[in-house]
């Protein structure tokens, strides 16, 4: 055995806090502390860090996303829209948040429709991805 490894997976684990840490509080700022967004932020931050294993840990792409919510916090601008949305989408997909089904009359979407919310939802997960591995950060 080792004697440097159990150094090596605590230093490990406070990289991992203290990313979670940075991430949060900037993202905190991002949203002025509103509180619908602060929570959805927090639970999408949490199910991350607890799904994914510390070998994932690209410090590069944590410094670039900590950039991206420090341009989100300074100026309501591209960036702010951008985590606006991302928020939003994840706040409608909670399982707990009661979902108004109407139909649209004016397109004739009926919104009750399965394939209609998996297709948006795919659509745009893929299109945060290609956010993602554009810009080099790591939006969930």
């Amino acid at each position: 055995m080792n004697p440097t490894q159990p150094l090596k997976t605590a230093v490990d684990q406070m990289a991992v806090v203290h990313a979670y840490r940075h991430l949060y509080r900037q993202g905190l700022k991002a949203v002025n502390y509103s509180s619908p967004a602060r929570h959805v932020l927090r639970n999408s931050l949490r199910t991350t860090f607890r799904s994914s294993s510390p070998e994932e840990l690209n410090p590069r792409r944590i410094a670039n996303t900590l950039q991206f919510l420090q341009r989100a916090a300074d100026v309501a601008g591209m960036e702010h829209k951008i985590l606006r949305n991302l928020l939003m989408m994840k706040y409608w997909e909670q399982p707990q948040v009661r979902k108004d089904h109407r139909i649209l009359r004016g397109l004739g979407v009926d919104q009750r429709d399965p394939t209609l919310t998996q297709d948006a939802t795919r659509q745009f997960n893929l299109t945060l991805a290609l956010l993602n591995d554009s810009l080099d950060i790591c939006l969930r």
